[in-house]
């Protein structure tokens, strides 16, 4: 049985050196030979699935069952999405003879990706084990080394599943797991990362960036979000009221992309009230505590007039049924416009499709959202006006598990992807060669002539003007000038 340590300590010089010593041998290997290590992985995620669900539920203080569903299941549909399209992905691209630019002709181009090097993920405690997960499987089959800082308390988790890579074949040293709290991260930004991935809040977000502008390092970061939801005229509000509810309660509503935002249009909004109030009557809603920020949050907005539309609030003891959800909140309100991770909604109604839009754009964050409608067709031309890094349709947050689709924020959400092909292109950095033949003509080594300003523009009218009899015209200009210099040329041979 795999016994992960029970502490970890942050490398000293010499690690660092062993670490990019490892992290340039691994990158020699083929994307092929690296895959296998992700091949025995997932096989040995089914073997200690158990064990894996026990120790991410201790953190997340669920149901194994749920996290077997919400990260073990997710993290290896992830390991064979990179066993099928990462060798593809990271092949060297050839670029063709087909719009190459006619003053280039004989070049040929190759697009490498290359491993950024060292990838410091900072790891979140509500997922632990799926996002820094995936995180990690892609950052080290692109070819880096991996510096992983657990969330305080979300250890456990991430040692076993570095131990799985190991006993996978990953070369030792090639992935470090950092102790919970680490007083030196911006330290290890400013000399030892070349990328950071962050998942967490924004305040998190705003300090680690702050530090890579100062180094000059890239980052990912995946921050909070306050996502809508929007269940237009023709909705079914049971659906709608299921999923909700669904959303709200899973993994204690410490989801990123839970429903927080809820506008509904007044033509439907009855009966999902109705609906909302019968589901969480008919369901035996378990206790959470709220964190102080989140009660002081619902204290001020219920102090000015907003009320309890499902669910139940003690404040004597700081505890309440969850979901919460409130309607006539004012906006204002921290519940409406910051970042939260308690299991609360607002539910808002509204006219018109136009007055959700204007409603949910003056929201600064924009992570996800959801979108409710009988007619998919319509619902899908609400979502493409939405600033979401994630719609969902008729569904919620399940469908943004797929392996194959980018995940990320906007605005005060945050900004790059992980996952799928976008994300796993992340953990690389571009490198363009292009190449003539050693006796190839450089037109650009010519010396200047009389002329050439207006040869250039007949040259620039031919290639990008407008108008046939225009661009033809420059044609005629330029063979006729071209035989002219040929004569002169024989002239000058002749004398």
């Amino acid at each position: 049985m795999l016994a992960p340590e029970s502490a970890t300590t942050a490398p000293g010089k010499k690690s660092w050196e062993a670490l990019r010593r490892a992290q340039r041998e691994w990158a020699a290997h083929s994307v092929p030979e690296r895959l296998r290590v992700i091949v025995r992985l997932r096989a040995l995620l089914v073997r200690h699935a158990s064990r894996l669900a026990a120790a991410s539920a201790r953190v997340r203080c669920v149901d194994p069952a749920e996290v077997i569903t919400s990260e073990v299941l997710p993290l290896a549909e992830g390991c064979r999405f990179l066993e099928s399209q990462a060798a593809g992905l990271l092949a060297p691209r050839q670029l063709g003879a087909m719009d190459r630019p006619l003053w280039l002709s004989g070049v040929r181009t190759t697009i490498r990706r290359e491993p950024c090097g060292v990838i410091l993920i900072l790891a979140p405690s509500n997922y632990p084990l799926f996002l820094a997960g995936s995180q990690m499987i892609q950052a080290l089959a692109a070819g880096n080394a991996v510096l992983a800082k657990p969330a305080p308390g979300a250890l456990e988790p991430l040692a076993i599943l570095r131990d799985l890579l190991i006993q996978s074949g990953l070369p030792t040293g090639l992935l470090e797991l950092l102790p919970e709290d680490v007083p030196a991260v911006h330290q290890l930004i400013r000399d030892e990362a070349d990328k950071v991935v962050l998942t967490g809040g924004m305040a998190a977000g705003r300090a680690v960036l702050q530090t890579c502008a100062d180094a000059i390092v890239p980052a990912t970061v995946e921050l909070s979000g306050i996502d809508s939801v929007h269940v237009l005229d023709d909705a079914d509000p049971v659906r709608a009221a299921d999923l909700l509810l669904y959303g709200l309660a899973l993994n204690r509503g410490r989801t990123c992309i839970a429903p927080r935002r809820i506008f509904v249009h007044q033509a439907v909004s009855g009966d999902l009230r109705a609906a909302l109030q019968d589901r969480f009557r008919s369901r035996r809603a378990p206790i959470t505590e709220l964190s102080p920020w989140v009660r002081k949050a619902l204290n001020e907005a219920l102090a000015q007039g907003a009320k309890v539309l499902a669910g139940a609030w003690s404040d004597a003891e700081g505890l309440f049924r969850y979901p919460l959800i409130l309607e006539h909140v004012p906006g204002p309100s921290q519940l409406r416009q910051d970042d939260h991770f308690g299991p609360i909604a607002v539910l808002q109604e509204v006219t018109s499709e136009q007055e959700a839009l204007e409603l949910d754009r003056a929201c600064p964050f924009a992570l996800g959202a959801t979108v409710f409608s009988r007619d998919e067709r319509r619902a899908s031309a609400f979502a493409a006006q939405l600033s979401a890094g994630s719609v969902t349709v008729n569904d919620l947050i399940v469908p943004t598990a797929d392996p194959r689709v980018p995940f990320g924020g906007r605005k005060l959400s945050g900004f790059g992807v992980t996952r799928g092909a976008e994300g796993l292109l992340e953990m690389t950095t571009a490198q363009v060669i292009s190449s003539r033949r050693a006796n190839s003509w450089l037109p650009h080594l010519d010396a200047p002539a009389s002329g050439d300003e207006e040869r250039f523009t007949h040259l620039l009218n031919l290639l990008h003007g407008n108008g046939l009899w225009s661009r033809l015209g420059s044609l005629r200009h330029l063979l006729t000038q071209g035989r002219r210099n040929n004569r002169s040329n024989e002239n000058s041979n002749h004398g």
